[in-house]
């Protein structure tokens, strides 16, 4: 009997206690019961791209702000959208089916101020009967012509921004047709089966994880489960279809040639030539935040870009290639992509997340332009992760990997402080790797003075002693003085030590949480280091209290260290990473230097008068 009681108490528990996975699930706005994406190369060569989704709201959020509508971008010159289901199943079971006006088609967002390509559309769906728990069915499918693209191309992130219970990926192709595919950071091998004259190759993943909300994740989910497919191991059969195009002749007009000509003769360096004509095409010219997909893998020619006033991305990379070779200068368009992602036998322009420019200088070496904006340092230096792929007509691609940023900053000052009180004295800079801004530097030679907080040096020319600017790294030495360097209050002089705004403070890092769930990634590794000597009068005193604190861990160093010797003060604040990416388990070691580093007493020093 006992027994008996015992097996009817835990079958109710069971059934009215949450599992731990439901308990996990309830803790994120909504759910994917079951999110499929199919893809379909027809014997005919046209293509179909499915979605279906059956997706459960947990939350008011869910609705009012996230997965109230759904938006569908398509080109329908040579796509047709087609509707299988939209419905929503309320909480109670009620069934409400999207009425016709829940469907509105409009202008994409990023179309809005490119003209040439305000044929594209985005579809808006508004789901109706949205409640807590309750559940959106979608089933839509995207037919495309043949011939509007290379190959059938895939480039999946297996994971969404709620947990997924069920991901299918299913990709069909003609019997006798290969498919060439790789799973990155997951083992799942695919399902083969037919279906008709179709070979189906099919991928099952259960209780996909949620993408975590953690800031600064290393390459932006780069870690998550990756597919990325091809019916081409052709690589440049692929990558000719952009090339190909007219656009990569670089023909220019006598117009342009003529903007040409007058920057090249008002300049004599190479490289000062292609900074020029960089500027030209990224301030003169509008960008096009058009992603290459739905412009169809097309681009436009120099003519076309230049009398428009604007391009997308690989638009203004071809034109600027097309000036910089007018000038005589070695350029060629190139592709950007993740490393992490890049398979040779995998023939694909799905992966091509970006555009620059590449230029052989005699003097200054291989640089990479950006077309988006006047990048003061060397793209291949402040990109971690990418790699860059050559897209020349007629000509074998190539591949070059940027390397893990370094960068290294040492700033020493030499200070005199008299009775007034007033400061005077000199102050040197140092900067090495990716925070080097060598590019910036042939724009503005102050721009490593300007960097210097505190307002110490003047805008004089005269006050720079010493400047010696090479390709990789930089010195300059400057004259300071200041009439009010210090914030009096009663008898107390507080002096916030200069630092430089292009550092490690330019990466924003204020705050950090205690826990962690993905490794945290900084722009580079980074050694910066100051070291400042104040000579005191005899009527102040230092009233900050020597200190010397040397704090090490895995995750680097950070020091601070104040010492008087016969009146003058010595100042030394230093902090070093060890590496550019911290796992969770070095995370709690990051932070600790980091607040170090952002704590307000380790910048400042304080002066007393009148003891």
């Amino acid at each position: 009997m006992k027994t008996n009681t015992l097996i009817i108490f835990l079958f109710f528990v069971a059934i009215f206690l949450p599992s731990p996975s439901k308990a996990q699930d309830e803790k994120y706005d909504g759910l994917y019961i079951s999110l499929t994406k199919e893809y379909t190369l027809n014997a005919d060569g046209s293509m179909d791209y499915r979605y279906i989704k059956q997706q459960k709201l947990h939350t008011y959020r869910a609705f009012h702000n996230l997965y109230g509508e759904t938006f569908i971008i398509f080109n329908p010159t040579v796509q047709k959208l087609k509707f299988n289901e939209v419905y929503t199943m309320m909480a109670d079971g009620k069934k409400i089916v999207a009425p016709q006006n829940a469907f509105n088609e409009v202008l994409p967002g990023f179309a809005v101020n490119a003209p040439a390509y305000n044929l594209l559309r985005e579809m808006v769906i508004t789901h109706t009967g949205l409640e807590r728990n309750a559940i959106i069915n979608l089933d839509y499918q995207v037919h495309t012509q043949k011939g509007a693209f290379p190959a059938m191309m895939g480039n999946e992130l297996l994971a969404e921004t709620e947990p997924v219970k069920s991901f299918v990926i299913r990709v069909r192709v003609p019997a006798g047709q290969s498919l060439y595919y790789k799973m990155f950071n997951g083992d799942t091998q695919p399902e083969k089966s037919s279906e008709g004259i179709f070979q189906v190759f099919t991928w099952k993943l259960n209780d996909v994880s949620a993408i975590s909300t953690d800031e600064a994740q290393k390459g932006v989910n780069e870690r998550y489960s990756r597919l990325i497919f091809s019916t081409s191991d052709k690589r440049g059969e692929v990558f000719s279809f952009l090339t190909s195009q007219p656009a990569f002749s670089f023909t220019l007009t006598d117009q342009m040639k003529k903007e040409v000509g007058t920057i090249v003769s008002e300049n004599r360096d190479q490289f000062e030539i292609a900074l020029k004509i960089q500027e030209k095409v990224v301030n003169d010219l509008r960008l096009y935040p058009i992603p290459l997909k739905y412009a169809l893998y097309q681009c436009r020619t120099p003519e076309q870009t230049w009398n428009s006033n604007g391009g997308t991305s690989i638009e203004k990379s071809v034109l600027l290639t097309a000036l910089l070779k007018q000038a005589g200068i070695d350029a060629a368009v190139v592709g950007v992509v993740r490393s992490a992602f890049v398979d040779d036998k995998i023939a694909t322009l799905a992966d091509l997340e970006d555009f620059a420019v590449k230029i052989d200088d005699k003097e200054h070496g291989t640089w990479f332009l950006s077309v988006a904006a006047l990048n003061s340092v060397n793209l291949n230096l402040t990109l971690p992760g990418r790699s860059f792929i050559s897209l020349k007509p007629h000509d074998k691609s190539t591949i070059q990997k940027t390397e893990t940023p370094n960068q290294t900053i040492k700033v020493i000052g030499t200070f005199i402080v008299s009775s007034d009180p007033k400061l005077t004295g000199e102050i040197s800079v140092y900067m090495d790797g990716s925070v080097y801004p060598f590019a910036g530097l042939q724009r503005d030679k102050r721009r490593m003075k300007n960097s210097i907080s505190g307002g110490l040096i003047g805008n004089d020319t005269n006050h720079q002693k010493k400047s010696i600017l090479n390709t990789e790294n930089g010195f300059q030495a400057y004259i300071v003085q200041s009439d009010k360097p210090f914030r009096k209050d009663s008898n107390y002089y507080y002096f916030n030590l200069p630092a430089t705004t292009s550092g490690i403070d330019s990466w924003g890092i204020k705050t950090l949480s205690g826990k962690r769930e993905t490794p945290y990634e900084i722009p580079a590794m980074a050694v910066e280091s100051y070291l400042y000597t104040i000579a005191l009068p005899a009527t102040f005193s230092l009233f900050t209290p020597s200190k010397n604190l040397s704090v090490s861990n895995k995750a680097g160093s950070f020091s601070w260290e104040v010492k008087v010797n016969e009146g003058k003060v010595t100042v030394r604040r230093q902090m070093k990473f060890n590496e550019s990416v911290f796992e969770v388990l070095n995370y709690p070691d990051f932070k600790i230097l980091m607040d170090y580093w952002n704590n307000p007493w380790y910048r400042q020093i304080i002066f007393v008068a009148g003891k």
